[in-house]
């Protein structure tokens, strides 16, 4: 594989590890009928969680290297303005 693909897997990573954080938030997005909705939470989870695996099982050690980079890349970048938020949000104006 060239370094376009090397680059296509990177950004699959970075996709990806999206999708598991966006999965992992439906639990508490769907808590107050979790009852109900639990089988669609699971599968998420377990659909995006298990892609991410097969496909990080299926590649080489080499582009196993560029796939679990854009994974990471995407935590870190999504931890980082997780972090810096505050430095955007305005405090509420104090009431009198």
């Amino acid at each position: 594989m060239t370094r376009l693909g090397d680059v296509a897997l990177f950004l699959l990573g970075m996709y990806l590890s999206m999708r598991a954080i966006a999965a992992s938030y439906r639990v508490l997005d769907l808590w107050y009928t979790i009852g109900t909705e639990y089988p669609a939470v699971i599968r998420g989870l377990l659909g995006w969680g298990g892609t991410t695996v097969a496909i990080a099982a299926l590649l080489g050690r080499h582009h196993r290297t560029a796939f679990l980079c854009g994974l990471l890349a995407f935590l870190l970048i999504y931890l980082g303005l997780y972090g810096v938020r505050h430095l955007f949000l305005r405090k509420p104006a104090p009431t009198a």
